[in-house]
């Protein structure tokens, strides 16, 4: 006579089923839980290097002043037209119109007419008088003479070209001018460095005057070119 063995627990296959599945998701959960732990971490070492790296901008900021930062003013400046427009040109009168009201104050004044004779001889010398003070010219700015002196280096091509330019802006622009504005007026793609490079060149010359109001304000000596 066979006998059975009877199992004290009968459903205990779908336990270890049950059981091995659920080792294998805390498995799961608990690799997922360190990896989450490690960029946690990571994060945490990123916002103390980065508030590190914010605190030194800051020391830097209030340790040292920047005085070519932009402002109001500069950026009133920034908008202000290229070159300033041109000054319209006194109404001259001519020589015929000179010379009719030099004769109607001459006959106020004596209340006798003159001679024809003598009115011609006069006129004569009024258009000579006339002519002559024509020939008066404004003097021209000459930029050759502050580009001789400056060194060997920036006598050559453009160097000297451009060193021209920035000298007729500067003597158009009597107030200064500051280094944002040489570099759009003067333009050519001329880098910051080169044009306070040119600029120093001219201060060593003694022709421009150099202050700091607000930045590097560039002007023209106005005792030796008023």
């Amino acid at each position: 006579m066979s006998t059975r063995r009877l199992s004290i627990y009968p459903n205990s296959q779908s336990f270890e089923d049950n059981l091995f599945e659920l080792q294998r998701n805390f498995s799961s959960l608990a690799k997922n839980l360190h990896e989450l732990d490690s960029i946690n971490q990571n994060l945490l070492t990123f916002n103390k290097n980065f508030a590190v790296f914010l605190q030194g901008l800051r020391l830097n900021s209030e340790c040292f002043e920047f005085p070519e930062a932009p402002n109001a003013d500069s950026y009133k400046l920034a908008r202000r037209p290229a070159t300033p427009p041109p000054a319209p040109s006194p109404q001259i009168p001519s020589a015929k119109e000179k010379d009719h009201e030099l004769e109607m104050m001459d006959e106020q004044v004596s209340g006798i007419a003159r001679p024809k004779a003598s009115m011609d001889k006069q006129q004569n010398k009024k258009r000579v008088v006339i002519k002559a003070g024509s020939k008066r010219r404004k003097p021209v700015f000459q930029t050759r003479k502050i580009t001789d002196l400056l060194a060997p280096r920036f006598q050559g091509h453009p160097h000297k070209e451009i060193i021209e330019r920035m000298l007729k802006e500067l003597y158009m622009n009597r107030e200064g001018m500051y280094v944002h504005e040489l570099l759009r007026d003067v333009g050519g793609g001329l880098s910051r460095n080169k044009c306070m490079d040119y600029m120093n060149a001219l201060v060593h010359t003694e022709a421009v005057v150099r202050v700091n109001k607000k930045g590097h304000l560039f002007y023209l000596d106005p005792e030796k070119y008023p």
